[in-house]
């Protein structure tokens, strides 16, 4: 019958046969291990509980009390409550800057998933992505937290960030 699953790395669909189940293998696709689960029959899957409107009410209004208190307290404080970067109008490329190092940490660190978030970020954004590498590529600016990344390693990642852009 073989067991279907989702990568746990790339999410892509793997099929595996039933005597794996239970294991680690490697996905066909990204070749990062992942674990097969053991096949889930009607009796093993519990039921979900069902959703307490009540709860999420009271939940969802005590959300809202903890932003305008937030708000509250900024004012107080005269600072200004950060507008995401997506309605910002006067975005540079230098409010990009810290998708392009932790984009780099996150490869040095072997965390190419996490990496990738950083890409989906940076696409957001289009040509201003793109200037945020090349800020890096062309020495323009410099991040003493990239220092520990050997400079040829360093470059190979801002390029290949680069090509995903």
């Amino acid at each position: 019958m073989g067991i279907t699953f989702h990568c746990e790395h790339c999410h892509k669909e793997v099929k595996a046969p039933d005597e794996t189940a239970g294991k680690r293998g490697k996905c066909p696709y990204c070749k990062q291990s992942c674990y097969i689960p053991t096949q889930v029959s009607e009796d093993d899957v519990i039921p979900l509980a069902p959703i307490d409107e009540a709860e999420e009410r009271r939940m969802e209004q005590e959300r809202m009390e903890l932003l305008e208190r937030e708000r509250e307290i900024l004012t107080e404080t005269g600072g200004d409550p950060a507008v995401p970067l997506e309605h910002r109008e006067d975005l540079t490329s230098t409010d990009l800057h810290h998708f392009v190092v932790n984009y780099c940490l996150d490869l040095s660190g072997g965390q190419k998933e996490r990496a990738q978030t950083h890409v989906e970020n940076l696409k957001k954004h289009g040509g201003l992505g793109m200037e945020a590498v090349e800020d890096f590529l062309t020495g323009k600016v410099q991040e003493q937290a990239l220092e520990n990344i050997p400079p040829e390693t360093l470059e190979r990642f801002l390029r290949q960030l680069g090509d995903q852009l």
